[in-house]
């Protein structure tokens, strides 16, 4: 999507609420899948983590409910895995891409006209990954400050699909949801959105925003 596409679309909205992964840094779910299932060597992973559906401990680390070290033990557990922790995490960041730069150039000038938000089903793991990321890459310097609000799952105690994660931040902000924009990558999550009232719509393909200013 061009910015001049994305611009057509939010005519009209003041406040714009956007997703992280798929939107603003490029996500690849099977290399994670892949890299898991190269440690476990007995398990798909696929078979318990993929973009649309995933177990229950995977929901609790997004959500902040269990620590990285008991999200780990039971990593291990679940695919049979006898690898150190260390290797487990790069596994699981594997998925992590890119963070394009026109992508910052272009928020710079949607923040002069809008309010921005962040809203992500983002855990602590990966979360610690992009903070590195962002910091080994001056082109990318102030990402972050250009939102007028980020929300993460595992800071909030909510998650997308659900009413309550979207209801955050509209409160926190008092946004009114008329003039209010929600976009994603993930079908679900979009639906959530419409749930609750939001205007929202899905990128697709995933990793499309924003590909040339």
């Amino acid at each position: 999507m061009r910015a001049e596409e994305f611009n057509k679309l939010i005519e009209g909205k003041d406040n714009i609420i956007f997703d992280y992964g798929g939107i603003f840094i490029d996500i690849d779910y099977s290399d994670t899948i892949k890299e898991l299932t190269a440690l476990s060597r007995e398990v798909d992973a696929s078979s318990f983590y993929n973009k649309k559906n995933q177990v229950s401990f995977f929901n609790d680390l997004e959500i902040g409910k269990i620590s990285q070290e008991e999200f780990i033990k039971k990593l291990k557990e679940l695919l049979k895995i006898n690898s150190n922790d260390e290797d487990i995490i790069k596994a699981w960041n594997s998925m992590l891409k890119e963070i394009r730069v026109e992508r910052l150039l272009y928020l710079k000038e949607l923040k002069k006209k809008k309010k921005v938000f962040m809203l992500s089903n983002i855990n602590q793991i990966h979360e610690n990954y992009l903070n590195d990321y962002i910091a080994s890459k001056p082109q990318l310097n102030g990402f972050y400050e250009e939102f007028h609000g980020i929300y993460f799952s595992h800071k909030i105690g909510e998650r997308k699909p659900n009413a309550a994660a979207y209801e955050y931040v509209i409160k926190e902000n008092s946004l009114d949801i008329r003039k209010t924009l929600f976009i994603d990558d993930s079908p679900q999550h979009v639906e959530g959105a419409k749930k609750v009232g939001l205007d929202a719509i899905l990128l697709d393909p995933a990793n499309s925003f924003i590909t040339g200013l």
